[in-house]
């Protein structure tokens, strides 16, 4: 597939869901290269619908947009973003959710019960929440995004694909039913990453000759280094797809030694949905999906961040009916790219120049400000063979490394990981390195090599013997 290649055509013999999903991806192609104020200009009409429900529907935003003084059925002016029709709004904080959950819905006498499903979080932020969806728009959008991506991509769905992640065992006929309907029925060969070990799903991988693998960053990095190390190597293998975490160089670069593929990202919360594709054309820039999704970068003071300038990222789910997120802060911070209007690729979406993950992946400074933890196993190799690391601050300052390595660390190769991280973090407080059999990363298919847990250290902090860090 490429760019020239004209969308199917619905017709009269395929499913309505799929007629839909079609048509909804045809609008949002058609939307990626609209001019920037034309591509505002519906988005804000989008944001005025979404506000006109969330009113008349949930208590919460009826007494949240009063307060704030926004009117939604007052006539767009000239020129007028959907920014600027909330930028009175407060931000709506994960807290919010929890608690509000109940007033936040917003359930017009359209929406039937059966069409509502419940989306939790995997609570890497230390702050689980569930979120209602209404399916038969949350089904359409997801799709037709899905089908976007890959076709941005150049990916062929007649070939098989292979999926690790938190699902069950087994092989699909096809990638989704939307494939199935046209007819293009590459199988999807599906693994449990929790359940099986980094090395047996290598093994799996290997056997099953496809040209594309869809898993999380940390699986990717854990399949290419065993890869690297002497494992089996998958024969094809042109793209890893990957989601739901961070995508560091390291992680591109040793994708490519291992595999010869590339990564390609897309970036998503499980409370919006998709948020940005990876660029066609430049690796480590993403495109926000602003057909669906209002994206803003914003300071510490609640200000929108120049490009360069990383900051809180806050979305608004332009289709969230059931349960409108407006303002919503994730918790990820960001930041936007510098550079023209049109991306090389052709495309006028707002463009993200990096990615920076949880807050949790910051370390606090004594001021209170908040700094980047730009930590690669690179860092750690360098100096000895660690396998897996994680770097825990707790909430009195104290920072504390755990490692894995293939042996045990001697004092000289301890006190240079110490060093290290004190140039690297920049944080004055010396860190404590400790040497584990295991890290023990949880139940949770997010892996956070850098979190902070609200607890003092204390004296019981450190693994008594070969095991796992808390958290």
């Amino acid at each position: 597939m490429n760019r020239n290649d004209a969308l199917p055509s619905p017709d009269d013999a395929l499913p309505p869901a799929v007629t839909r999903t079609l048509n909804l991806a045809a609008q949002l192609d058609a939307f990626e290269r609209l001019p920037a104020p034309e591509q505002q200009r519906r988005q804000a009409n989008s944001l005025r619908i979404l506000l006109r429900h969330a009113r008349d529907f949930s208590p919460f935003w009826r007494a949240r947009l009063a307060a704030a003084g926004i009117d939604p059925d007052r006539p767009l002016r000239d020129g007028e973003t959907a920014l600027d029709l909330i930028r009175d709004l407060p931000v709506l904080t994960r807290a919010m959710l929890q608690e509000q959950g109940e007033a936040l819905r917003a359930r017009a006498p359209w929406m039937a019960a059966e069409g509502i499903s419940v989306a939790r979080t995997s609570g890497s932020t230390g702050r689980p929440v569930a979120v209602e969806r209404y399916l038969p728009m949350h089904r359409t959008l997801y799709g037709a995004l899905t089908f976007l991506d890959n076709r941005w991509h150049g990916r062929d769905p007649r070939r098989p694909i292979a999926i690790a992640k938190d699902m069950a065992d087994g092989v699909l006929p096809a990638w989704g039913p939307l494939y199935q309907a046209l007819g293009q029925c590459g199988a999807a060969h599906c693994r449990n990453m929790i359940e099986h070990a980094p090395a047996d799903i290598l093994a799996w991988l290997a056997g099953l000759d496809v040209p594309y693998m869809v898993t999380t960053p940390a699986l990717a990095l854990r399949l290419a280094t065993l890869a690297l190390a002497g494992g089996p190597r998958p024969a094809g293998l042109e793209q890893v797809i990957t989601f739901g975490e961070t995508v560091t160089p390291e992680i591109r670069e040793r994708v490519r030694a291992a595999f010869g593929a590339q990564v390609i990202d897309r970036y998503s919360c499980e409370e919006v949905g998709w948020i940005a594709f990876q660029c066609p054309v430049h690796e480590r820039r993403h495109h926000v999906l602003s057909g669906s999704v209002l994206l803003e970068i914003l300071d510490e003071a609640g200000r929108p961040c120049p490009p360069g300038q990383p900051g809180r990222v806050v979305l608004t789910a332009l289709h969230g009916l059931a349960m409108p997120l407006i303002r919503y802060e994730i918790g990820d911070y960001a930041e936007w790219a510098a550079g023209e209007d049109t991306c090389a690729c052709g495309r006028t979406l707002p463009v993200i120049g990096a990615l920076h993950g949880r807050e949790r992946s910051f370390i606090r400074m004594p001021g209170g400000t908040l700094r980047l933890a730009r930590l690669t196993g690179e860092y750690w190799r360098a100096i000895a063979p660690v396998r897996d690391y994680r770097v825990v601050q707790y909430d009195d300052g104290q920072i504390e490394a755990f490692v894995e390595a293939d042996r045990p660390l001697g004092p000289e190769e301890l006190d240079a990981l110490r060093a290290m991280l004190a140039k690297v973090l920049g944080h004055p407080l010396p860190a404590i390195v400790t040497q584990t059999g295991r890290i023990d990363w949880g139940h949770r298919w997010k892996r956070q090599d850098v979190a902070r847990i609200d607890r003092p250290r204390g004296p019981t902090a450190a693994p008594a013997g070969p095991g796992s860090p808390p958290g």
